[in-house]
């Protein structure tokens, strides 16, 4: 288990009221956790993919520059 450090944060109140109501005490910074984690996955997943299609774009761009060279029949 990872080393645990402890934040301090700022919710809106009826988040923080919504928590509270349905979160039991002992369960609320598990529930915080796993929430955050499924969001930066989230994240992480659409930064990668921006990063994909942004090498993809490099790569085709780059390709074209060298359509002339492979293709003028020589091999």
């Amino acid at each position: 288990m990872s080393k645990k450090v402890k934040l301090t944060i700022s919710l809106p109140e009826d988040i923080a009221d919504s928590l509270r109501e349905n979160i039991p005490d002992r369960h609320r910074s598990k529930f915080i956790t796993k929430s955050i984690e499924k969001n930066l996955k989230e994240i992480q997943k659409k930064n990668l993919i921006r990063a994909y299609q942004s090498a993809y774009k490099e790569i085709s761009e780059e390709n074209e520059d060298y359509d002339g060279v492979t293709s003028d029949g020589i091999s």
